[in-house]
């Protein structure tokens, strides 16, 4: 016999994973179709919008317009939904696909590289605590000292 319940723990868990993706996910607070520029706009919890063109939306191109004025958003933010035509689309999924068409590839290249620059770790840690204590980075040799 299988159970419909779940336990205190599971429960307890699956709150936790929620909060994580709601951290790290990119959710829709509001969502609504701008019909004089063909485009649905997305404000999202962070209260960051954009204006994405419909033609960029595969699901969404050949949808009629007065369909597409139902577009609404999934309880926690995570898709927007024609529940009528059954399309659900990932918020999160939509802007990982379109950011990168809005960006030039350098500003993307230049802000993946600043956060792996801020990324900490235990070791980076450990090696930063060691180099203090020495007074510091080594400095680098000079060049002009040299040749």
């Amino acid at each position: 016999m299988i159970s419909d319940s779940i336990t205190d723990a599971e429960f307890a868990a699956a709150l936790a994973a929620g909060r994580v993706e709601a951290e790290t996910e990119i959710r829709a607070r509001t969502v609504r179709y701008v019909a004089d520029r063909d485009s649905i706009e997305i404000v999202t919890t962070r209260h960051a919008g954009f204006l994405i063109p419909r033609g960029w939306i595969g699901a969404l191109q050949d949808v009629p317009i007065e369909e597409l004025v139902k577009l609404d958003i999934w309880p926690d933010g995570s898709a927007i939904e024609l529940e009528d035509l059954d399309i659900h689309i990932s918020v999160d999924g939509l802007m990982t696909a379109i950011l990168p068409a809005m960006l030039p590839t350098k500003t993307i290249a230049a802000i993946f590289a600043s956060r792996g620059g801020r990324a900490t770790s235990d070791a980076k840690r450990s090696s930063a605590r060691e180099n203090g204590r020495k007074g510091g980075r080594p400095s680098k040799p000079n060049k002009a000292a040299v040749a």
